[in-house]
């Protein structure tokens, strides 16, 4: 879709970015990128170090930081050259990577998009249904869900690795990089392809997932602030065994709240333009500002990238503890030692709440006894 843009900004009335502009542009997109990539990988770094971190739901957040590094480490650095760098529009990153630029941007946003769905529905099967063990998100579910994710990615992207092609521009003779839908059109028989594709792609990479982030999220916060904690009723070891998972999750909702509320903001923008306006409303196409918007929207965009190690790094104490165990390099970093990812301070105690949590509680009697068995 961003080559539609760049192809028609070489005629007509579309104005270039100008001189200032275009450098602002290149710094900022070299800054995003190069925090993104640091961020993300120190994300990716911190959940594969530490064991404490080994949790389904970091496996989770671990594929959303691979899905945001990929954009960073290809999406960035090469979105804006035959945009913005050049005014002929050329390509000069060959025949391959135009095919894989689109195709990888689509997957990394894709994957984005639906990690962030099963996180909340992760979070929302642990606080509905707190006293069912079975439906509670194990490793090995985790992993599975992020293979159904990237199987769905690379499928829905799958359309932009076929219609993307290099070819001589007739008019300025330099190579450029371009969707051609004639061959889809020409296989299934329509010319309305291209549209129906970006429709389709607006609805299962956005507006699903934002309606299902809304909805779960919506029921976890009226069960978390309006509810009782489970086992309140029970002994006083079964009343805060839950109330330390009832806490802890508690503590987890605004931090997955945010990164979703950010995502919805980042990329609506971009959705917007190049999934609703220039498939619907093509004149805008030849808006003098177009590249200007573009610019814009694809920044508020790559945006979202480097947002969630900031978060994480914010909202949660451990990951906070492994960016300043894994920067204290830098001289404006202090690292105090490890007070929460250190497996040696893990508590007996610990062990206990976290197996216990779990188990269903039916009387004090029971719960006591319970914890005493394990315990021995």
């Amino acid at each position: 879709m961003n080559d539609t843009v760049a192809d028609e900004g070489a005629v007509g009335e579309v104005l270039r970015l100008c001189i200032p502009c275009r450098v602002l542009a290149i710094c900022l997109y070299s800054i995003l990128s190069i925090v993104a990539i640091v961020g993300n990988s120190l994300i990716v770094l911190m959940i594969l170090y530490f064991r404490r971190l080994h949790t389904p739901t970091n496996v989770l957040i671990l594929n959303l930081a691979i899905a945001d590094l990929l954009i960073s480490l290809l999406c960035m650095p090469f979105s804006y050259w035959h945009v913005i760098i050049f005014d002929d529009q050329r390509w000069v990153f060959g025949a391959l990577f135009c095919k894989l630029f689109a195709f990888l941007q689509a997957t990394a946003v894709f994957l984005s998009s639906w990690t962030l769905v099963v996180i909340s529905f992760d979070r929302f099967m642990a606080i509905m249904f707190v006293m069912s063990p079975w439906l509670r998100l194990t490793r090995r579910r985790a992993i599975l869900l992020v293979l159904v994710t990237w199987t769905f990615s690379l499928v829905m992207a799958l359309p932009l690795l076929i219609v993307n092609k290099t070819f001589p521009d007739p008019e300025t003779n330099v190579v450029i990089c371009q969707e051609r839908w004639d061959q889809l059109e020409h296989l299934f028989g329509t010319t309305q392809i291209m549209q129906t594709y970006t429709s389709v792609v607006f609805a299962l990479q956005y507006c699903m997932p934002l309606l299902v982030l809304v909805i779960t999220y919506t029921f976890i916060g009226i069960k978390m602030w309006n509810s009782r904690v489970p086992g309140i009723a029970q002994s006083e070891n079964s009343r805060c065994i839950m109330q330390d998972r009832h806490d802890s999750v508690k503590k987890l909702i605004p931090m997955v709240l945010l990164v979703s509320a950010l995502y919805a903001g980042c990329w609506l923008p971009q959705n917007l333009l190049m999934n609703i306006m220039l498939t619907y409303h093509p004149s805008i196409i030849s808006h003098p500002y177009i590249l200007y918007m573009w610019w814009i929207a694809h920044t508020i965009a790559m945006l979202h990238s480097i947002v969630n190690p900031f978060i994480y790094y914010t909202r949660n104490q451990k990951f906070r503890e492994g960016f300043t165990y894994f920067l204290r390099f830098l001289p404006f970093i202090e690292f105090h030692g490890f007070h929460l990812l250190n497996d040696n301070n893990r508590t007996h105690a610990v062990r206990i709440v976290n197996m216990v949590a779990y188990m269903p509680v039916t009387g004090g009697k029971k719960a006591d006894e319970s914890k005493s068995s394990i315990s021995r």
